[in-house]
């Protein structure tokens, strides 16, 4: 189910004032907030409380999150936290979620609104912990007891009754072993030096509590039975070795000088072409046969896929009628039938509808240098993904960025001749690639996608220019809801501009470009980023590595980002 449209544009301006809000609160003017994620300049900051992890995008969820968070920067000093940071994974979450608590027990009084929202989004943690089922288990319903008491205690609110009596029974064995932490920890939950030891010791136990009922346990036993996708975060990002690296990028001098003013020295040379205009015909044949003998080896289907997106991005429209039903509306023009034999039941009606589209969906493909070691596998992705698109109805726009040279090419050579103004702005040959259009059918645009394996297309890349023509093909569509997918490997890279500029330059424009379409929601912009975090330009945004296999797991990672509000 869809977010109503005022949840979501409130959501997407609490991504505009979600910063504001945690700057003023903290003091900290480096404090940013983009997709679910706060960063202090352009470097992710943690926020690893069990209730802080997969929050929904829920309007009052999202609220309580952000004032969870600007409390923590507040009143946590984060190098005397990380001192006492147990190892044991279950010891560091239930030590997490103490310190997450106490800060949010010192909510001033004067904010009431924050004080509600911070108990709706723990209330709803533990609803969804009781609904997922893993209280059915003794160590889940161990660390659902610890979590609600200790909350209760620490804030003074009262549980809703249902959670309380699931954790009744449970409560009253933990009194002999940790009773006597709870008024610990709430006489010093204005102390953090204080409060550590209390906290430390309810860790300590319940980490002991697990290891022993985990030795204990029989081999094979099973586990509950999930209901939901909750789940417990025992793995931090401080401790994964996994976690994507995350783009970086920062303030622009030339930006700043120019009025924020997006400035291009030269357009004499830019060229928008289609993919089957640069590469031979009978190339192009022969790459799009070796893509579909790979496609037929890799066994992805397509249909699966198409029914998922379909229910997501369809509407129904009516067709017409349904006559002859038993039940619906009463059918006018079949009432002779009914006086002449009061048995008939066959004598209503019902509206015949069928899921029509009302989305079109732009891909928009990095085409830099950098790009080029992906280069096979994303044509296979973009090919999957595009052909589902197509088979559920949706009209697909497959489109690349690059340049016509390097180094800034004829544009560069003109700026010299021109004695060199400082801060021109871009500066080279801006090449934008239609590798299959909206308006074609699949079974015939498909053929130019095969050109993305044509090594020399990639060179350097202005992404904040590719992203308005993108956003500008898709706001030609009729459609009513209008998305943009964006795979890319990292921040804008032209070297001429950077250098005639400062390295920022770019990153500023796509910021800009990127802001302006989320405020005005016209197209929902979300970015696929290789082997890269690309939370600092797009708020929503999935991190993938496509030196892997490309399965159907991966692919409906990327339909789900698509879909997503």
């Amino acid at each position: 189910m869809q977010a109503p449209a005022a949840t979501q544009a409130s959501l997407a301006q609490m991504e505009v004032w979600g910063g504001a809000l945690l700057r003023a609160v903290t003091g900290d003017a480096s404090l940013q907030w983009s997709g679910q994620t706060l960063y202090r300049g352009t470097d992710p900051v943690a926020l690893p409380a069990a209730h802080h992890s997969d929050v929904p995008a829920q309007l009052a969820d999202q609220r309580g999150l952000l004032d969870g968070a600007g409390l923590r920067l507040r009143f946590s000093d984060a190098a005397l936290h990380r001192a006492h940071l147990p190892a044991d994974p279950v010891e560091r979450l239930v030590f997490e979620l103490l310190e997450q608590l106490r800060v949010e027990s010192l909510v001033p009084a004067s904010w009431p609104g924050a004080r509600a929202n911070l108990q709706a989004r723990f209330v709803h943690w533990c609803q969804s912990f009781a609904d997922s089922g893993l209280t059915e288990s003794s160590l889940g319903i161990l660390l659902f007891t610890v979590a609600l008491t200790a909350w209760s205690r620490l804030t003074g609110h009262e549980p809703p009754h249902a959670l309380s009596d699931l954790a009744e029974a449970t409560r009253a064995a933990l009194s002999a072993e940790i009773g006597g932490q709870w008024p610990l920890l709430r006489r010093h939950r204005a102390d953090q030096q204080a409060f550590i030891a209390p906290a430390l010791a309810v860790s300590r136990w319940v980490g002991r509590a697990v290891r022993a009922a985990q030795q204990e346990a029989p081999r094979g036993t099973g586990q509950p039975r999930r209901r939901s996708g909750f789940a417990l975060p025992l793995h931090f990002e401080s401790q994964s070795p996994e976690a994507a690296p995350v783009a970086h990028t920062g303030d622009s001098r030339a930006w700043a000088s120019t009025a924020q003013s997006y400035r291009v020295f030269t357009r004499a040379y830019d060229r928008e072409a289609q993919a089957a205009e640069l590469i031979r015909a009978a190339q192009l044949a022969g790459l799009r046969a070796q893509m579909d003998e790979e496609l037929a080896r890799s066994g992805l289907h397509a249909g699966r896929l198409a029914r998922w997106l379909q229910q997501r991005l369809a509407r129904p429209r009516r067709e017409g009628w349904h006559f002859g039903l038993e039940d619906g509306h009463l059918d006018g023009s079949r009432l002779a039938q009914l006086v002449g034999d009061p048995q008939q039941r066959a004598v209503f009606k019902d509206e015949a509808q069928r899921p029509v589209s009302d989305a079109a969906v732009g891909i928009l493909m990095d085409c830099s240098g950098s790009m080029k070691a992906h280069a096979r596998q994303l044509s296979l992705l973009v090919d999957v993904l595009g052909r589902a698109l197509s088979m559920a109805g949706v009209p697909v726009d497959v489109l690349g960025f690059s340049t016509l040279a390097w180094n800034g090419g004829r544009a560069r050579r003109d700026w010299q001749r021109a004695g060199r103004p400082e801060f021109p702005g871009r500066l080279n040959e801006r090449l934008h690639i239609v590798f299959k259009d909206a308006a074609r059918p699949w079974r015939h645009g498909r053929h130019g996608i095969a050109a993305l394996r044509k090594p020399d297309l990639f060179r350097e890349g202005m992404d904040g220019e590719a992203v308005e023509w993108a956003c500008g093909r898709l706001l030609q569509r009729p459609q009513a809801r209008r998305i943009l997918l964006v795979i890319s490997d990292g921040c804008p890279m032209d070297t001429a501009t950077h250098q005639s500029n400062d390295a920022h330059y770019l990153d500023q424009h796509l910021r800009q470009v990127v802001a302006h379409h989320e405020r005005a929601g016209d197209v929902r912009i979300c970015a696929l980023g290789v082997g890269l975090d690309l939370g600092v330009f797009y708020r929503r945004r999935l991190a993938v590595d496509l030196d892997a296999r490309i399965d159907e797991a991966l692919l409906q990672s990327v339909a789900e980002l698509i879909c997503r509000p």
